[in-house]
């Protein structure tokens, strides 16, 4: 399934030439949908359900990624709303956006994101799991808060290798997350992410947040592209049954990492 968010306004014509001030409206039309999301969760989501909580993420997802011209290109089925935990391969802060679009839910975050610029706020308002990733006693907390957000029908969304990569391969799983899934029984659910460029059909760079690269300067790239292509695939559901977090993350990891490369390869999963 392939589509491009509907595209909410044109690049403004001089003498039948398109200006070059592209990134600058782009930029602009972001600003005003954070500012937008910021006022709603202010003054409206304290008042609104589950389902509506979640419809109006997606609208805003949706339209940030029509802002930022990302074609989403999806295989895979698409479950019914529920609750389960949704693991993915971490390449950018696009795929917070992404995800969202799709199967809007409650994400699982290290701790950092909170003083993320613009993102920060947005992300405590949609009552993000943060866990310091270095703590023992935050992850136990997140696990806790994870499976409480399960168990009450959240869809709870985690990228288990911790840290965003260039996709060239899939890093260690670490399996703390899994076992919220374990206390809520509830299924995992893998999504494989990659970013292509739609002009040549090869990994995009543009779209990737990984080393030393400020969050501000991933998104200057963002904006000044015009061929992203987001491709998700949506795996098999993994049942909770029988299993044990390492055992869940090691079925996870291999149906991603399969996706990802190519092949039925996966190595096991870290604690």
């Amino acid at each position: 399934m392939l589509y491009r968010p509907a595209h909410h306004s044109a690049a403004p014509r001089r003498n039948g030439r398109w200006t070059p001030h592209i990134p600058a409206l782009k930029a602009f039309q972001l600003l005003a949908a954070i500012a937008r999301a910021s006022l709603i969760l202010s003054l409206h989501f304290p008042k609104l359900d589950r389902e509506a909580r979640q419809a109006q993420t997606q609208r805003w997802a949706t339209r940030v990624l029509s802002i930022l011209d990302i074609e989403v290109q999806c295989s895979g089925a698409l479950p019914a709303a529920g609750a389960r935990l949704v693991v993915a391969n971490h390449l950018s802060w696009l795929d917070i956006v992404l995800i969202q679009s799709l199967l809007p839910g409650v994400f699982v975050a290290k701790a950092e994101v909170r003083r993320w610029p613009l993102f920060g706020r947005l992300a405590q308002g949609c009552a993000t799991i943060f866990v310091q990733r270095s703590s023992g006693r935050s992850a136990r907390a997140m696990v806790q808060a994870s499976a409480a957000a399960l168990t009450l029908g959240d869809c709870v969304v985690g990228f288990p290798e911790g840290t965003s990569t260039d996709g060239a391969d899939l890093g260690v799983f670490h399996a703390n997350i899994f076992q919220a899934a374990v206390q809520a029984q509830v299924p995992v659910l893998p999504l494989t992410l990659r970013y292509l460029d739609s002009r040549t059909g090869q990994p995009s760079s543009a779209a990737l947040y990984i080393g030393d690269t400020t969050l501000l300067a991933s998104m200057r790239l963002v904006l000044a592209s015009k061929s992203i292509r987001a491709q998700v695939h949506v795996g098999e559901s993994i049942p909770p049954a029988g299993h044990c977090r390492k055992s869940l993350a090691v079925l996870a990891r291999t149906n991603i990492r399969a996706q990802l490369l190519g092949d039925e390869s996966g190595n096991s999963a870290g604690a």
